[in-house]
């Protein structure tokens, strides 16, 4: 009998130790807060308008400006090609080159809201239908959110109210980053990738779970940052 007790005890023993222990293992994120530093290298190495665009404005007057607005007026092009987007006429060069190159764009003018009126002929993007149709068709959400990023980025003016979150996902897991505050914004990022959104600058609160490990954090949003998260060896 004695035997039967003390084999229950050390059953129930080992169990509550090895529970102990799972807690102790408990996964933890990893942060990594940092303002975003455009280089040479990446706005040469990088296919992202955004890494480029941002470059080209943290160093006017670079020595090799005309090289890094060709590359831009380039990737920006390849991503509205036919084939790419079959339901819409890519924008044409030349019109491009004017968002790139005009003294408008410099000036801070808001592309987003030039992308919305592309039917009026002296707007900067226009967007159409293939086929010939009369009808013009809606510019598709990753251009107005291109437009809307290059607006930001090209904008001086002191008195912006926007800034952006780029997430940088070192996980092996796809995350959705929860933003609460004065609004509330969903961002969706790949495993080993990134994704970025335009916030009303603020105070928020960031959730997710990167794989296993809970992340909540608070965050006071006057500028342009970049988060990276991962899981804690």
């Amino acid at each position: 009998m004695k035997k039967i007790f003390l084999i229950l005890f050390l059953s129930i023993f080992c169990l509550g130790f090895s529970q102990k222990k799972k807690k102790g293992k408990a996964k933890v994120v990893a942060e990594k807060e940092t303002v975003i530093i455009y280089t040479e290298t990446e706005a040469e190495t990088s296919n992202e308008p955004r890494i480029i665009a941002g470059f080209l404005k943290q160093n006017p007057g670079h020595a090799r400006t005309d090289f890094f607005k060709k590359r831009l007026i380039t990737i920006i092009m390849a991503d509205n090609s036919p084939e790419a987007k079959p339901t819409i006429k890519p924008i044409s060069k030349d019109k491009i080159e004017n968002i790139v190159n005009n003294s408008e764009l410099n000036k801070g003018k808001n592309l987003s809201t030039n992308v919305k009126n592309a039917s009026k002929p002296e707007r900067n993007v226009t967007y159409a239908s293939v086929g010939g149709a009369s009808k013009k068709a809606e510019p598709s959400d990753k251009a107005k959110k291109t437009a809307s990023m290059l607006s930001h980025l090209f904008n001086n003016d002191p008195s912006d109210k926007e800034a952006y979150i780029n997430i940088k996902n070192k996980s092996n897991c796809r995350l959705i980053v929860k933003i609460s505050g004065k609004k509330y914004y969903n961002l969706d990022v790949p495993a080993k990738g990134q994704n970025f959104v335009l916030i009303e600058k603020g105070d928020y609160v960031l959730t997710t779970m990167v794989c296993d490990a809970k992340y909540s954090s608070l965050k006071k949003i006057t500028k342009d940052i970049e988060i990276q998260l991962d899981v804690a060896d």
